[in-house]
């Protein structure tokens, strides 16, 4: 009896316990797999936005120099497997210096926004814009000529200086040198931009450097 008892007792406990059913088991799993897409899906939203935020310049909406050495080194490789053409431009904005000092430096990076708008706005959308220093701004111009770079940057030059840029109710003239350097094998994306800034400083003599830019 006491055999048979103590076996019913153990019977009756076991059938107490709460079994999960299967179809709780499989809404809980999809729960837990949807929170799972949820986080997924914002963390490549985050990777996304760290990606750009390391290619963009913090003032402007163009990349920035490490982009832009990236981009260069990419059109050197185009270059010597296939011979496309391009042209890397350095482009040194006028007188900053003397805007930081007359307008106030929020009047500095206003002329700033200003000429990267315009530089933007008047190139092609497979051409490159960036800014690679504090008043100097990088291009790559791709599948062109030395002869028709120099056209579209004294273009440029012509947009940059056409109107004034308003700040506060006062007008601030816009303008830049510009230099070039083609794409040649055996040259680093460092050695191309160099030989752009070379380019570019000969434009500052030949204004008899009295705008003031360093």
């Amino acid at each position: 009896m006491d055999s048979i008892g103590g076996a019913r007792i153990a019977v009756d406990q076991l059938t107490a316990v709460p079994v999960v059913s299967i179809d709780d088991q499989l809404r809980e799993l999809r729960r837990e797999r949807d929170a799972l897409r949820r986080e997924n899906r914002i963390l490549k939203i985050a990777v996304a936005e760290l990606e750009r935020v390391s290619e963009r310049d913090t003032l402007t909406p163009l990349f920035n120099r490490r982009y832009f050495l990236t981009a260069i080194h990419q059109r050197l490789a185009r270059f010597e497997r296939h011979a496309e053409s391009a042209a890397v431009v350095f482009a040194d904005v006028n007188q900053l210096k003397y805007i930081n000092d007359s307008f106030g430096h929020a009047a500095g990076d206003f002329a700033l926004m200003q000429i990267a708008d315009r530089l933007l706005s008047s190139i092609r959308a497979t051409d490159v814009a960036a800014r690679i220093g504090g008043d100097e701004f990088g291009l790559i111009l791709d599948q062109s000529s030395e002869e028709g770079a120099r056209a579209q940057v004294a273009r440029l030059g012509e947009i940059l200086s056409a109107s004034p840029a308003l700040y506060d109710g006062r007008s601030i003239s816009l303008s830049a040198c510009f230099g070039i350097a083609m794409l040649q094998t055996g040259m680093s994306e460092s050695d191309i931009l160099a030989a752009a800034d070379r380019d570019m400083y000969r434009c500052k003599q030949a204004q008899g450097g009295a705008l003031g830019h360093r």
